[in-house]
């Protein structure tokens, strides 16, 4: 909140992974309500086997359909992004990396919710597998990179995250 923006109440809607809030807030000149969503933040993985990517394709419910994405998953309570990094990964896709490097980290939708994003690159992959979260169908896609590149340049990856961390390489 800004300097003179003060917090007057505040309303849980929902508890779960994440936190779903409605603030009322005083700015000094006006009383307003805010809702919005109090996330523990995700990681978005790039990995890279070879000349490709591995992306996964999984029914995204808010959007009634598959979509073609980079894997990725939500931070447990506590957990360093790193570590979720390689657990997600595994989950997945089946493989643990010998090498990960954060690349870029910021706030995935600021207006509503506090989700940040840790973006990272995988390399080195060796096939690793931990059971996945009971509630994702999941199937990996290993694509050329050029090709998941070219894609996201021409705006047909409908998940942003997906194409930020394409463009990002």
């Amino acid at each position: 909140m800004g300097e003179r923006a003060q917090l007057v109440t505040r309303e849980t809607l929902y508890e779960g992974p994440f936190r779903m809030l409605v603030d009322e807030i005083d700015d000094g000149h006006h009383r307003y309500k805010r809702a919005w969503v109090q996330h523990p933040g995700a990681v978005v993985l790039i990995p890279l086997l070879g000349d490709d990517v591995l992306l996964v394709r999984q029914f995204r419910h808010p959007t009634g359909q598959e979509i073609l994405e980079l894997p990725a998953g939500t931070l447990e309570p506590g957990e360093d992004p790193r570590e979720t990094a390689i657990r997600e990964l595994q989950e997945e896709c089946g493989f643990k990396p010998g090498r990960l490097t954060e690349i870029l980290t910021g706030y995935a939708a600021p207006g509503y919710s506090s989700e940040v994003y840790h973006f990272f690159r995988a390399e080195d992959l060796v096939a690793s597998r931990l059971p996945g979260d009971v509630d994702e169908d999941i199937s990996v896609e290993r694509v050329p990179l050029r090709e998941a590149v070219a894609m996201a340049k021409a705006g047909r990856m409908g998940d942003v995250k997906t194409a930020l961390g394409l463009l990002l390489l």
